[in-house]
């Protein structure tokens, strides 16, 4: 009867810790309800209230949550949180392949080499940030992560202080971009935003990138030189993050809010292990001069 009790009494504590860690976001709302099965103790996540308007989105965000939730557990480490990443974007490319793959033959126009989505701000997560770095370290020589550190920084150096509108310009391609070539250097693990991105006009592209009158009235807002998109998988990149987001920051109380990937990179070349690590133990300043213009929390 009091082994009973006591596992009672450690279950009720976990209980409130786990409640505990609900992090409202910007606007004070909480996304997620956890639940815990009492006889297998197995936890899982529910949305309180629809984040999406499509069923399905409101799927995929409440699945990537519990994903984290059950990757992460009650140990979150880097390790852990580059595997979850990793995790999440493989299975966005899943997803996206297959709403591709219902478009009309040849409707959409992205193919390899084509490169005029890569001259902007492109916005990011810490914890894709640390896996794109994890990669980085993984993968490169010594040499070679020296050349790439110095790139970041001189592209941040270049960027630093403007504005996503000033951002959009041909002068500004992405520090992972092989301009030679087109391609992508981090393809594998490119951000979950890039996985979404898809144009059905690849020279309406070109246009808006290219000629400075059409680029001055994409930069001014003017929807008539926003360009067309097939919209499903943008809108299957949204609910994956989303439920990332939310998994990291309501259940682990970590700072979610959108960061400038050069800016991010910069940081972590710089400042390493320890800076992911900070942010891990729920600091919130780690990340904060590579935050995107207007980042706020969760989605």
């Amino acid at each position: 009867m009091a082994e009973r009790s006591r596992k009672a009494a450690r279950a009720a504590a976990e209980r409130q810790k786990k409640k505990e860690r609900a992090f409202r976001d910007d606007a004070g709302r909480v996304h997620l309800a956890l639940h815990r099965d009492p006889a297998s103790g197995r936890e899982w996540v529910t949305l309180k209230k629809t984040v999406f308007p499509e069923t399905w989105q409101n799927e995929v965000t409440e699945g990537a949550a519990n994903t984290t939730l059950g990757l992460l557990a009650h140990e979150p480490s880097p390790a852990r949180v580059v595997e979850l990443t990793r995790g999440i974007m493989d299975s966005t490319s899943r997803l996206i392949a297959g709403l591709l793959a219902r478009a009309a033959e040849n409707a959409v126009a992205c193919k390899a080499g084509c490169d005029h989505c890569c001259y902007q701000v492109v916005g990011v997560t810490a914890a894709e940030a640390i896996t794109i770095y994890d990669h980085l370290r993984a993968t490169l020589s010594p040499p070679e992560l020296e050349r790439v550190t110095a790139h970041i920084a001189e592209r941040y150096a270049l960027t630093r202080g403007l504005s996503s509108a000033e951002r959009f310009s041909p002068e500004h391609p992405c520090a992972f971009l092989d301009v030679a070539t087109g391609s992508c250097t981090i393809y594998e693990v490119r951000p979950l935003a890039c996985r979404g991105m898809n144009s059905l006009d690849a020279s309406e592209c070109a246009q808006r990138l290219r000629d400075p009158a059409t680029r001055a009235a994409f930069r001014s807002g003017d929807s008539s030189a926003a360009g067309h998109m097939y919209l499903e998988p943008h809108h299957a990149f949204r609910a994956v993050s989303a439920g990332l987001q939310l998994g990291l920051s309501e259940l682990y109380r970590l700072d979610t809010r959108a960061l400038d990937l050069v800016a991010a990179l910069h940081l972590l070349l710089q400042g390493g292990p320890p800076l992911a690590e900070a942010w891990l133990r729920g600091e919130k300043t780690p990340f904060d001069t590579a935050l995107s213009p207007g980042a706020k929390r969760n989605v």
